[in-house]
């Protein structure tokens, strides 16, 4: 349902994360423990409060970390009396005995903390009480220290002022089989400024999970920067002391891929629901934001939505939405059906009730209430996945108006270039489109995925014009994105040595991996019941998602083959995991203590349960790619996906700029 956002977040209810076939719940009372450690660093003494303080404790936080432990309900762990972030701009905590900051290793986060602590300190020496020793400063750092920013409060003269602590708030649950670091910068920080920073934090992560869900036997790594997280995880496990890695195996195989093995799925337009809101409104922590005025006034009237005063509503997609679960990965035709139904089952329901009880109130006495009683109880199970019906047929024409202006156009012409691959009419479509002034992201997609299939045809000097006509059109500002989106590999810049001497008959890159991947389907796909994972980008399947299937059901040395075929490190190993850790996955468990005993008179029932993969995507997934994971899904195999962040192609290219200068 559509609901006004809210500073306080409303109780969150994760029984759904146990549902999976690995409990994830498990994973979040291991980061409440984590944060409980921090929070008893700085023990409340309200019973005995020095007059010149009015309150306990205030907690001061990043707006991203603030978001993060909003997720997991974990905010009010820290007891505080008030909760602030640094965009609020009221840093005076003098009334209170405990100020704690929660903030990422940032050095303008020290500068700002310095100051107050400063200025603090000062009038709690002039004011010469005994009382001010009772004033405590805390910085608790996510997810770990930094040197850098410890020495910035040495040169202010506050280091001795305040306690440090860190807290390694790694991988989060976001669904019953989805874990996200919230990394958004993640891709610009690898790829583009060579900061190996986020696969520091990957790795513990990894490290992290593995003692909760035990060692994984089966690793295969692809990609250079995947090579280096597991590289960093293998040492810090070396690391972590035996009595606590006594945790039975639950997962079989650990997928590490590289973001740069596939950079053209998140270039390409999905078709599913899920999908789509991403594209459209962007995805966050299993809400999206929808601007007012993009619903229809009489959706604003019933749901109470002042358009004058409200710019945005939050519109919470849970897992307890049946609707929405039930159509979140299918295509959005598909969706559209399953929308029309459900209109047509509520009609049917009011007619129904109007029937059998709209009657004059002399003729109703008679009714046995007990009839009306089975009617509503029929009423609420036929109601169940359609109670949020209005909702997402608002959300569904949002995206099909979307999709009109924005999209529909792009789609055709990215369709037409993965299967012709007629270089001239790919050259008159993007001219057309720079003409235009169209979405400038689209039209850098698309030139994206031309670069990659057509890289044999394409010549330096065409592509340079492209360039030109783009920075002319749309502004100099775009030509430092062009110019990240070549480093990092997104625009494949054709080399003027080969562009010379290539012919039209050559085999590109691309057209080997189109046939060794199977990555197009050349005719009808059944969009209502579809067979294989081509639906998901209109008869395009995700080279990463190919990938990973050759890995998980193919043979040993066909799985090697496959993954030489794309640049970059290849790397398979075993871990040694102990005889008697080497059992079936334990039940839903109620915290981590529980799995960190051993209890030899466990029933192993590892033959006869599933397999679980987990896939780790460093440097983003789609929502396409997440939809594809589970259709492979099946009652043999299952994945739990990991991911460093959620991206599409237009929130990555943004994602390379260092500032917000470029429009949405």
């Amino acid at each position: 349902m559509a609901s006004k956002q809210t500073t306080t977040a409303a109780k969150q209810d994760f029984t759904h994360l146990k549902t999976g076939r690995i409990n994830l719940t498990i994973l979040r009372d291991y980061i409440i423990q984590q944060i409980k450690r921090c929070s008893e660093q700085f023990p409340s003494e309200k019973s005995n409060l020095p007059k010149q303080f009015t309150k306990e404790k205030i907690v001061i936080l990043d707006d991203d970390i603030k978001n993060r432990l909003g997720h997991i309900q974990a905010l009010n762990e820290f007891g505080a009396n008030d909760t602030r972030t640094f965009k609020n701009r009221q840093l005076d905590t003098s009334d209170y005995r405990i100020t704690l900051f929660i903030v990422p290793p940032k050095a303008t986060y020290m500068e700002l903390i310095a100051n107050l602590v400063k200025d603090e300190v000062m009038k709690i020496k002039q004011q010469k009480s005994k009382e001010g020793l009772y004033k405590q400063y805390g910085i608790i750092f996510v997810p770990r220290i930094s040197r850098v920013c410890e020495e910035i409060l040495k040169e202010r003269g506050v280091r001795g002022d305040i306690i440090i602590d860190e807290l390694n708030l790694d991988f989060l649950p976001i669904d019953t089989d989805l874990l996200s670091m919230e990394s958004n910068e993640c891709f610009r920080d690898l790829y583009l400024n060579n900061d190996v920073t986020p696969i520091f934090n990957l790795s513990h992560g990894l490290v992290t999970l593995q003692q909760i869900y035990g060692i994984i036997p089966n690793v295969f790594v692809k990609g250079d920067k995947a090579k280096l997280c597991y590289d960093n995880m293998i040492r810090m496990q070396s690391e972590v002391p035996d009595n606590e890695r006594k945790v039975p195996t639950q997962i079989e195989n650990l997928v590490l891929i590289d973001r740069t093995t596939d950079l053209i799925t998140p270039m390409m337009l999905p078709a599913t629901y899920e999908a789509l809101l991403d594209e459209v409104f962007g995805i966050h922590f299993n809400r999206i934001e929808v601007p007012s005025i993009s619903f229809s006034k009489n959706f604003c009237e019933v749901q109470k939505i002042d358009i004058a005063t409200q710019e945005k509503v939050t519109v919470r997609l849970l897992a307890s939405d049946r609707l929405f679960s039930d159509t979140r990965y299918s295509h959005m035709l598909a969706v559209g059906k399953v929308l029309q139904e459900g209109a047509r089952a509520q009609q049917a329901l009011r007619e129904e009730f109007d029937k059998k009880f709209n009657k004059p109130t002399e003729n109703i006495q008679g009714q046995k209430l007990s009839d009306l009683r089975g009617f509503v109880a029929d009423m609420t199970k036929q109601n169940a996945k359609t109670q949020t019906l209005s909702t997402h047929i608002e959300l569904a024409y949002n995206i099909k108006q979307e999709s009109k202006s924005t999209y529909d156009l792009y789609l055709s012409n990215q369709l037409s270039l993965l299967f012709t691959s007629v270089l001239q009419d790919a050259l008159r479509q993007i001219d057309e489109r720079i003409a235009w002034k169209d979405n400038i992201f689209c039209i850098l997609r698309y030139l994206a995925v031309l670069t990659h299939a057509l890289s044999t045809q394409l010549k330096r000097k065409e592509y340079d014009l492209i360039k030109k006509d783009i920075v002319q059109t749309f502004g100099l500002q775009y030509l430092v994105l062009i110019h990240a989106l070549e480093q990092v590999g997104i625009l494949h810049v054709p080399d003027i040595a080969k562009s010379s001497t290539t012919t039209k008959t050559n085999e590109s890159f691309f057209d080997r991996l189109k046939r060794e991947f199977n990555l197009l389907q050349d005719g009808q796909i059944d969009l209502y019941d579809p067979q294989d994972i081509f639906y998901i980008y209109y008869q395009y399947a995700p080279l990463s998602i190919r990938l990973i299937e050759k890995i998980v059901f193919s043979s040993a040395s066909a799985v090697q083959d496959s993954m030489n075929i794309l640049p970059g490190t290849t790397f398979i190993d075993m871990q040694q995991v102990p005889m008697d850790l080497k059992r079936a996955r334990q039940g839903s468990s109620s915290s981590i203590h529980s799995l960190n005993r051993t209890n030899k008179q466990q029933v192993q029932q590892q033959n006869t349960e599933s397999k679980v993969t987990l896939v780790v995507f460093i440097g983003g997934i789609t929502y396409g790619e997440i939809a594809a994971l589970r259709y492979l899904a099946d009652q043999n195999h299952d994945f739990i996906i990991a991911t460093t962040n959620f991206i599409n192609g237009t929130n990555l290219m943004k994602s390379l700029l260092d500032v917000p200068i470029l429009p949405s």
